[in-house]
């Protein structure tokens, strides 16, 4: 009896120690694993916070996703006025849109329209320049950052005597465009725009000319026959 007395007094520290050991582990073991779960979770949070946060992100979403617009280019007569259509998406009806056109080095505002109840705009604007007009629309809701989308390009025309000639021969540019106009002073490689009867034609400047008062370009037989024109005309160019 007493032997087995003593036995069991010596065993009772034994089986404390190991029990106090594998608390003192396993207590280890989840700090551990906390620790890692809890860094790993907050890399996750923040990356994801820094995705959404990225104003480069929230810029190519906004644009890409917000907008459509019906039409990337048109051509005018300056005076005339024209309007540029389109669609803000899931936008309820009233909202603001803005027209900017780009003026020298700055975008300055040259029109307003509305959303439908659709989300769909138009705004009139007044051509009052000749050449390439760049535009975009943009929309700016209190308390956040506007949405922009380009709404592409309004090339102002102005009216012009023309004639055209055969250009076999060699140009004072020393090329020969598929689309070719003569003009007098415009650099070599110049792209003009021509419109008549209702067609337009993007010509590139290959030649000199034309010589004779009152005209103001030379059109080689290629753009005469895509217009449509024969002998003299007034035109309207982008020059």
């Amino acid at each position: 009896m007493r032997a087995i007395t003593r036995f069991r007094l010596a065993a009772a520290p034994q089986l404390a120690v190991v029990v106090s050991l594998i608390a003192l582990i396993s207590l280890a073991l989840a700090l551990g694993l906390g620790t890692d779960a809890s860094v790993a979770h907050g890399s996750e949070v923040h990356h994801s916070r820094a995705s959404v946060e990225s104003p480069l992100a929230r810029g190519v979403h906004a644009t890409a996703a917000r907008f459509r617009l019906s039409h990337a280019a048109m051509t005018a007569e300056s005076g005339q006025m024209v309007a540029v259509r389109g669609r803000l998406l899931a936008a309820a009806p009233g909202k603001k849109i803005e027209l900017l056109a780009r003026i020298g080095r700055a975008w300055r505002v040259v029109g307003h329209g509305r959303t439908t109840a659709g989300g769909g705009f138009r705004i009139r604007y007044k051509v009052r320049s000749v050449g390439a007009i760049y535009l975009r629309v943009s929309e700016s809701t209190p308390g956040t950052a506007a949405t922009t989308a380009s709404a592409g390009q309004i090339v102002g025309l102005a009216p012009a005597i023309a004639s055209w000639y055969y250009d076999a021969g060699n140009t004072a540019c020393g090329f020969h465009a598929t689309y070719g106009v003569a003009n007098r002073t415009l650099p070599c490689g110049t792209k003009v725009t021509i419109s008549y009867g209702g067609r337009s034609v993007v010509a590139t400047v290959d030649d000199r000319g034309p010589f004779v008062y009152g005209r103001s370009v030379d059109l080689n037989q290629n753009t005469a026959r895509a217009l449509g024109m024969d002998g003299v005309a007034q035109v309207l160019t982008s020059v």
